[in-house]
C-alpha cells in the first residue's frame, strides 16, 4: 500500500498556521502536530488549524511516530518556539533533515542562548536564572540597574518587565513563576539581564544549509512604549530597506548568532538593539516571524517564505534566490488598549479601511468581550497592516489608525 507523501508543522501558531494551504500546493497533505496543549489563552488565539488536513496530538515522540506511520513524511517543520525541541527530534528520527537534537535547547531557552553565544565569541550581553527564593536579599548592585525579567522561555513579550529596585525586580520574578504560560522543560527560573536601551529591530534569515548559505527577506524597526513597568507594548512596526546600512550590520550579525547556535536549515527571526557597540541580542525565534510578517514579505517583495521553508527543509533550495528587494514597504499597526472594561462599539473601522495603503485588518475582540489594558503584544486589541511604495505615505497612515480606531467600553 503506497503512503500518503505528508509535510507535518509542530505546534503551529501565529504565521505559521497557513503552512496548510502551501503544502498542499506542493502535493503532499498538510499535517499539524500538536504537542503542547497548555497554550495561554491569548496565545491559543493564534492557533487557527483550519487550513490543515489532518490533526495529530501527541505527548511524546513514540506517540507521535505511531501516529504518523501510515504516512510519508517529507519534512518537518518548527511552527512555533514551543515546538522547536519536538521538531528537531521528530525530523533526527526520520533522517531528514533539520536543526542538531544537541542544540535544540539553546535555540528555545533564552539563558542556555547566551551562554552559547558568549562560549562562542559573539557579542552578547549577560544574563543569570534567578528563582524567587535568591530574592531574599538584593543580589544585584546598585550599578546593575535597570534590569529585564523575563521568562526563559515565553512568546509575546509576556511577563517581560524592566526593574529600577530590588522591590520592583522581586515583583517581577515573582510574575514568571506564578504565570508560566507553558510548563517547558527544566524552566524553574526567571531570567534576569541588563536593560539595553536604544532602537530594537529584527531580522529574518532563510538558512540554507551546512554550507552556511543565508539571504536576508526582512528588516525591521520596533517602535514601543512603556507603561507599569511593561517595557514591550508595541505600538507599530516598520520594514526598512535591505540596504540600509542597520540592515548589512544585523544580517552580519544574526548570521554570526545563527552560525554559533546551529540553526542551519530554516527561516527565522532574531530580534536585537544596535548602539554604540554595535548589534546585540535581545532574543532568537526559531521559526517563521509573527504578525503575518510572511505575507508581509510576499506582499513587499514576491517572495513567499512558506514555499522558501518547505523547500529548504527538504533540501531542494534553488541557489537562483540570492537576494531579496523590497519594491513597497509595510507597517503593522498594533492597537493599544488604554482602558478596561466590556466593548462597548469599535469606531473609525471604515475609515482605516479607506486608506490608500490598507493591506489587512485583524481583530482580537468584539463587542461584548472584556478586555483589560495593553501590557504586551498579545493583549494589542487588534493588528492594522498597511503596505506601500512610500514611507511617508505610512508614517501618515499609521498615524491617522492610532488616532481613528478607538474601542469603547462600558
Amino acid at each position: 500500500m503506497t503512503k500518503l507523501s505528508a509535510v507535518v508543522v509542530v505546534d503551529p501558531i501565529s504565521s505559521a498556521c497557513y503552512y496548510g494551504a502551501e503544502i498542499q500546493k506542493h502535493g503532499y497533505l498538510s499535517i499539524a502536530l500538536i504537542s503542547v496543549k497548555r497554550l495561554s489563552e491569548a496565545v491559543r488565539r493564534l492557533q487557527n488549524l483550519n487550513e490543515f488536513e489532518s490533526i495529530v496530538y501527541a505527548d511524546d515522540l513514540d506517540e507521535a511516530m505511531q501516529a504518523l506511520s501510515r504516512y510519508s513524511i517529507r519534512a518537518v517543520i518548527p511552527g512555533s518556539d514551543v515546538g522547536i525541541k519536538f521538531s528537531d527530534a521528530l525530523s533526527s528520527m526520520y533522517g531528514l533533515l533539520g536543526n542538531p537534537v544537541e542544540s535544540s535547547q539553546t535555540r528555545l531557552n533564552k539563558l542556555e542562548l547566551k551562554k552559547k553565544l558568549i562560549a562562542a565569541g559573539v557579542p552578547a550581553t549577560w544574563a543569570r536564572g534567578v528563582r524567587l527564593e535568591e530574592l531574599k536579599i538584593d543580589t544585584f548592585k546598585k550599578n546593575d540597574y535597570p534590569l529585564v525579567v523575563k521568562p526563559a522561555q515565553g512568546t509575546g513579550s509576556r511577563n517581560v518587565k524592566v526593574c529600577r529596585n530590588h522591590r520592583e525586580l522581586y515583583a517581577a520574578v515573582q510574575a514568571v513563576e506564578k504565570n508560566r504560560e507553558i510548563q517547558s522543560d527544566g524552566e524553574l527560573y526567571a531570567l534576569v539581564e541588563k536593560y539595553l536601551a536604544g532602537d530594537e529591530y529584527f531580522v529574518v534569515t532563510a538558512n540554507c544549509g551546512l554550507s552556511g548559505h543565508k539571504i536576508m527577506l526582512c528588516f525591521a524597526r520596533y517602535e514601543k512604549v512603556e507603561a507599569d513597568g511593561n517595557p514591550s507594548i508595541y505600538k507599530n512596526i516598520r520594514s526598512l530597506s535591505l540596504n540600509d546600512c542597520r540592515a548589512l550590520l544585523a544580517f552580519s550579525y544574526a548570521s554570526e548568532v545563527n552560525s554559533a547556535l546551529e540553526f542551519f536549515w530554516g527561516i527565522n527571526d532574531i530580534e536585537l538593539k544596535i548602539g554604540s557597540n554595535g548589534p546585540l541580542i535581545i532574543e532568537q525565534n526559531g521559526r517563521l516571524p509573527g504578525a503575518n510578517v510572511p505575507r508581509l514579505i510576499e506582499a513587499c517583495s514576491g517572495v513567499n517564505c512558506y514555499e522558501l521553508n518547505i523547500d529548504i527543509f527538504q533540501g531542494g533550495f534553488s541557489s537562483a534566490l540570492e537576494s531579496v528587494e523590497f519594491s513597497r514597504h509595510f507597517c503593522i499597526c498594533c492597537l493599544i488598549c488604554n482602558v478596561s472594561g466590556v466593548v462597548k462599539n469599535i469606531t473609525g473601522l471604515e475609515k482605516v479601511e479607506g486608506l490608500d495603503s490598507f493591506y489587512m485588518l485583524e481583530l482580537s475582540v468584539a463587542e461584548g468581550e472584556v478586555v483589560g489594558r495593553t501590557r504586551d503584544f498579545l493583549s494589542s486589541w487588534g493588528m492594522v497592516y498597511l503596505v506601500h511604495e512610500s514611507q511617508e505615505v505610512l508614517a501618515r497612515d499609521s498615524d491617522f489608525v492610532h488616532k481613528t480606531l478607538a474601542l469603547i467600553c462600558d
